[in-house]
This record gives structure tokens, sequence and C-alpha cells, in this order.
């Protein structure tokens, strides 16, 4: 299979030879679709088998075509030591998408035998060094959009409220969550955008961020250590857009703050509340899209919009 000037399995020895084994000898390779992307771009996912040393091994990895912000993210977290798969492009310097080979972090994770406490409490350091070591750097960030005023106006516009008038038109959906809850969001949906200003005026807390920390886009490798992957949405923007889709309670928010702490950024106490309220309400409206259609069919969508409705309605700082 070729892509441009190289081949997906020229790509994939070259990323095995650098981030693998330098000797790494391709035996065979099984390739197989495993969905689309969040952008509907094709994945595949290749299992393949090698020699290294005289001992035949395996691995799994995955290729698909990847934006130039994501390719370009990817390398730079990956060279400051953070928890985010090794990556190869073919081209590097495109600004269109082009072919990445990415590391597959989960492809040996027994998801039945973990330790959730510990992996959470990992994940929020590894969040937190992502944002301290990457804070206050927009000046060597160019290629990075902001999180600004049109950014949030086209996630509250485009693709929350064609759901959400939707559902509420359903009798069903007014049974289940009741005008209470519904005039709630309404509210807070209604102000958000300017209620998010402040947020982003206060370049203190201004980082590069995921901006799109959905569970399936938070791994974990080898049983121990959680990866970040899909860094197509990435912004420089508050920190405050990320954390609260990965704090549910406030001793995750208290380990977090701690590890940023670790890093020289130290954010008081009240301004840290005002702004984590706010952004959970802006991230509850914005995730709950998918589900507002979907809520009936699938018990965990509703599960979800519930917590996603929970978060605008009621967030940890209320």
């Amino acid at each position: 299979m070729r892509m441009g000037s190289i081949t997906v399995q020229e790509l994939i020895q070259q990323a095995m030879n650098q981030y693998v084994s330098s000797d790494a000898q391709i035996l065979s390779i099984e390739s197989n679709p495993i969905g689309m992307g969040s952008q509907a771009v094709e994945l595949l996912r290749h299992h393949i088998e090698f020699l290294s040393n005289g001992e035949k091994k395996d691995i799994s990895l995955i290729t698909k075509k990847a934006t130039f912000i994501e390719r370009t993210t990817l390398s730079r977290l990956f060279s400051q030591g953070v928890n985010v798969p090794f990556s190869l492009s073919n081209e590097p310097h495109t600004e269109d998408r082009s072919l990445i080979c990415i590391q597959d972090v989960d492809y040996q994770t027994d998801y039945n035998h973990l330790d959730i406490d510990l992996l959470q409490n990992k994940e929020l350091r590894a969040l937190a060094y992502i944002h301290g070591m990457n804070m206050g750097s927009k000046k060597e960030l160019p290629w990075i959009p902001t999180v600004d005023r049109n950014h949030i106006i086209d996630m509250m516009e485009k693709r929350w409220r064609p759901s959400w008038n939707a559902a509420i038109e359903s009798l069903a959906f007014i049974e289940e969550f009741g005008l209470p809850t519904i005039s709630k969001i309404e509210a807070v949906a209604s102000s958000i955008v300017d209620d998010l200003e402040v947020l982003m005026r206060d370049e203190h807390t201004h980082t590069m961020i995921h901006n799109d920390l959905n569970p399936g886009n938070v791994l974990v490798h080898n049983n121990e250590d959680v990866y970040f992957i899909d860094w197509e949405e990435a912004r420089y923007g508050s920190l405050f857009f990320d954390i609260p889709l990965r704090c549910s309670h406030l001793r995750q928010v208290e380990i977090y703050r701690e590890a940023l702490s670790s890093h020289g950024y130290n954010i008081p106490q009240g301004q840290f509340e005002k702004y984590f309220s706010l952004a959970s309400r802006y991230l509850g409206i914005r995730y709950m899209s998918w589900n507002l259609g979907v809520w009936e069919q699938h018990p965990y969508a509703k599960d979800d919009l519930k917590k996603y409705m929970k978060m605008v309605t009621q967030p940890l700082f209320s």
C-alpha cells in the first residue's frame, strides 16, 4: 500500500527501527481497519511480527492520515517526555494531512484488571505535566490555534445547539430529564460564551491543551500508565478547558493542583474554583451533543448525558 512518497510498510519499518529496535526485521504484517476517527479519518491497526536480536517478537502499530497540528503536537510532547504514543510521519512539514505511524499503546492492556485509583492519579499528574511544561509558550507554538470566542461559538452553535433543539421537542426527553434541568441548561447556554471571556483573557492559565479529553482519548499502557492520544483538537488556551472532564471529585482536583504547583504554578483557590466551574458548565454542554441523539437507544449514553448535565447544573465548585 502506497500513500504519497512512501509505503505504509516502509513507514512502519522506519518507526520500528527508530523507536522499537534498530535491528528490527519485519516478518509479517496483518492490517485491519479499526473504524473512523473523530474527523472521519480511516484508522488501520497493524499487527507485526518481527525479528530483533535473533528473537521473534510482535507489536501493534496504527496508521492514519493526521493533521499538521496533531503530528507536530505529538512530536513536541514526546520530546518533552510526556505520556503520548511515539509517532513518525512520512511528510512531517506539509500542512496537509499526511500518513503517520503511531504506537498502539493499549493493545496488550487488560481493562478488567486495573488499579483505577492509581491510574487516575497518574493521569492527573501526567496532565499537569503537559500543562506545566507548555505554560506561557504561545510564541513557541505558532502552528496551534487558540481557544477564542469564535471557537467557543462554533462548539455551541454547530455541535450542541442542533442536537439540543431536536431533543427538547421530544416529550420522552422532557419527562426523563425534567423542565427544571432543561431550563437551567438553557440559561447557562445563553450566557456561557460571554462568561468564558475571563478564561480566554487570563493568559496566566494558558498552555497547550488537548481540548478533547473524552474517555476514548485516555488509554492505559501496559496496565500501569496512562497515555493521551488523538491530538487533532489541540489548542492553546486555558488549562481549565481540559481538567473538568478528568476530575469527577475534589480529591482528583487536589491531585492535579498539587502536581501543577510542583511546576511552579499556583492558582489561588477562589480563582481556581471560579474558572473550573465555568469550564465545567461549558464542557458539559459541549460533550452532551452526541448523547442527546442516542440516549434512548444506549443506556451508557443516557448515563453519560446525565453526567454532562450535572457538570452544567452542579459543577464541583457550585
